[in-house]
């Protein structure tokens, strides 16, 4: 596959050991960056002559994942694997992302690629500059797609778009050769969970026909680094580890990925203790205040004469049994107003 110089989409087409971009592209030129579209932002992997390194090893594309490409010189592409088989699932989530088909086929990216988008989704390109150019917009089941060009768009094995949709959808393929079955199948699969932030998070799956099976967990349709076990877990959830989860097991040139599951996590209320009590024992010049609160919790007494002015009295108090004394005096002839503030 012939790269230009410049930008352009392109999709790994086949299931090719670890999938490693390290691995895919070779004799590059210094420079060649590989970038994928993460939260609206291109995130790269860039190849150094000097150091004969990437800046980021571990990234991957498996097939259907589409990536941009940065090149200072054309560049001739080899790449090679085994095409995935049975029935393909790509997701696409809400937003932004770069998709390819899943299958290692050329074809009409509606009527012979199978996908199927939500009313307003819109296909997009890039040009050698970057530049973003459209390519169809589809208006509604009725009217279908608005092609820039005025005829379907014909999608390239190895090529990659730029899918925008305002909700998640499943592009769903299947790929039958006569005699050759994906042996693959999940005994298992992760479960949809509603937790609160803080809380544990356990995802399991479980594939079976083959041996040597691998797994890769993905959130949003991006692979997880490091989430290479049949059970992904996250010891506590933040509210950003809300999302749509997947698993894809594979082995050798066989591959199989779940259905993704939602994971929403909801804000840990922390509610705030409760208001102490004082109870005020006056004896001449003696003032004894009592504060009533819950146990454990640490106060900070305080006294004003004008309301205006609020001195500490004593350091914090600890209330060890549902009670706690402070004894004070005062001035003959003054008065004295207490208050007392609860200590995180």
């Amino acid at each position: 596959m012939e790269l230009p110089q410049g930008s352009s989409l392109i999709s790994n087409p086949f299931q090719s050991g670890s999938n490693l971009v390290s691995s895919l592209f070779s004799d590059v030129p210094d420079g060649f960056t590989v970038s994928k579209l993460m939260n609206s932002e291109w995130q790269g992997s860039v190849w150094s002559a000097d150091s004969s390194s990437w800046s980021v090893p571990e990234m991957t594309l498996t097939p259907g994942e589409g990536a941009r490409v940065d090149s200072p010189e054309p560049y001739q592409w080899f790449t090679s694997g085994k095409p995935l088989v049975g029935s393909l699932v790509n997701w696409v989530p809400a937003g932004d992302s770069v998709k390819a088909s899943r299958l290692a086929l050329a074809g009409l990216i509606e009527s012979e690629l199978g996908l199927q988008v939500p009313e307003g989704t819109t296909l997009s390109t890039i040009d050698g500059e970057g530049t973003l150019a459209t390519l169809g917009v589809y208006l509604n089941a009725e009217t279908g797609w608005l092609w820039t060009s005025g005829e379907e768009f014909s999608l390239d094995v190895g090529e990659a778009i730029i899918i925008s949709s305002s909700s998640a959808f499943d592009w769903t393929q299947t790929f039958d050769v006569e005699g050759v079955e994906n042996p693959l199948s999940l005994a298992q699969v992760p479960s949809e969970q509603t937790l609160v932030e803080g809380s544990p998070l356990l995802l399991e799956a479980v594939a079976e026909g083959a041996d040597n099976l691998a797994y890769q967990w993905q959130k949003d349709g991006v692979d997880i680094p490091g989430a290479k076990s049949a059970v992904l877990s996250i010891e506590s959830v933040a509210l950003s580890d809300a999302g749509h989860y997947a698993v894809v097991a594979s082995s050798g040139g066989s591959a199989v990925r779940s259905l993704p599951v939602s994971v929403s996590v909801e804000p840990k209320v922390v509610e705030p203790p409760a208001s102490p009590t004082l109870t005020i024992a006056v004896d001449g010049r003696l003032i004894e205040v009592t504060i009533l609160g819950e146990v454990g919790q640490s106060y900070q007494l305080q006294g004003t004469e004008d309301f205006q002015t609020w001195f500490d009295r004593g350091g914090a108090l600890v209330n060890e049994n549902g009670t706690v004394t402070f004894r004070d005096r005062v001035s003959r002839g003054k008065g004295r107003y207490y208050r007392a503030i609860v200590l995180e």
